[in-house]
């Protein structure tokens, strides 16, 4: 067989040469390989080719170009002013920021007077309309005082304006009346005036000095015996007007420790049976109470009393069965509370 002659090379296409790495035993051409063994020369570097301009690469094919600058800011067109040249901006001139705040004020102050007009003519009207007169007057809770009085007190008037009446003013006024513990009053429009009033109570006469003096549950002095106040009450005595002037308030403490016990002897019956005439202080703080119309001294010395007024009870009780009548009856003895002394007449 007949060998075929190879293909020559293309034409103007370099051959690439296989680059061998350190080490393989390759030398670079035209220079002989070093002996196994033996140190390897160093190579010099090639100099650079003189007078040869360095050109910036330039990109590939493959790569697209930088994009161009864009502007940041697009304003519209101006339009032409007038005797300008077209296109040419006529510059306007800002509103002054004083004449704006005058504005405002003028606004404010025109919406201010016809708010006042407004309010100036409702209440001329208001208080002139015959619809809110006083037609009505309704007075609850007296018993010692009218609701005539009690109107008149608190200057409430049929016909006088709803609204120009001062409530906390007229029922301050009412409670001025020493019967009068509190006093409320309102308006029910258009021409009603409520008038709501809690009384005091009477509970006990107070003798202090010469005179006379009511006093309420709490034992609160609220007013000197007149013509027309009650007096079928239980009399306190032995409260002196040094007393009240010094210790007011243990005065009151005192009065109402004496309504505790009246309350005391009538839950016990003792009251209904023997009316309770007269609670007598002692100058050491001890009581005495004279029942009945027997006139019976109960000695109830030192508090607590309500034990003390059970047993009065139980012997009143017994006394009654034996049909003997009794002068005085002693319970104050502290140290042996079982032993009653009883003194018959």
């Amino acid at each position: 067989m007949t060998e075929r002659p190879s293909a020559p090379p293309p034409p103007n296409r370099r051959r690439a040469t296989a680059s061998l790495p350190a080490g393989s035993g390759g030398a670079p051409p035209g220079r002989a390989a070093p002996a196994r063994g033996s140190k390897p020369e160093p190579v010099a570097a090639a100099p650079a080719p003189k007078n040869e301009r360095v050109r910036a690469a330039t990109p590939s094919s493959h790569e697209s170009p930088a994009p161009p600058a864009t502007s940041v800011s697009v304003r519209p067109p101006r339009p032409p002013g007038k005797g300008g040249a077209p296109g040419e901006a006529r510059p306007t001139r800002p509103l002054s920021r004083h004449f704006r705040a005058l504005q405002l004020l003028a606004g404010a102050a025109v919406v201010l007077v016809a708010s006042t007009a407004v309010a100036w003519g409702a209440r001329r009207y208001i208080v002139s309309s015959p619809r809110f007169a006083v037609r009505t007057v309704l007075v609850d809770g007296v018993q010692r005082r009218t609701a005539e009085q009690v109107a008149s007190a608190g200057g409430i008037e049929v016909g006088k304006n709803i609204f120009t009446l001062d409530l906390e003013l007229a029922g301050a006024s009412i409670s001025t009346d020493p019967w009068i513990e509190k006093a409320t009053v309102t308006r029910k429009l258009p021409s009603t005036i409520q008038v709501n009033v809690v009384e005091r109570e009477a509970q006990a006469l107070v003798a202090i000095g010469g005179d006379l003096y009511l006093a309420t549950r709490d034992g609160e002095l609220f007013k000197e015996l007149a013509e027309d106040d009650p007096v079928d009450l239980p009399i306190v005595t032995g409260i002196t007007g040094e007393q009240v002037a010094r210790d007011r308030a243990g005065v009151i403490i005192a009065v109402r420790r004496l309504l505790d016990v009246v309350e005391d002897m009538g839950r016990a019956g003792v009251a209904r049976r023997y009316p309770i005439q007269e609670l007598h202080v002692e100058r050491d703080g001890a009581i005495v109470v004279t029942i009945g119309k027997e006139a019976i001294a109960l000695h109830l010395g030192q508090p607590p009393y309500r034990d003390k007024v059970g047993q009065a009870a139980r012997v009143l009780t017994e006394l009654a069965q034996r049909k003997a009548s009794a002068s005085v009856i002693f319970l104050d003895n502290d140290a042996h509370p079982e032993r009653v002394v009883v003194r018959m007449k």
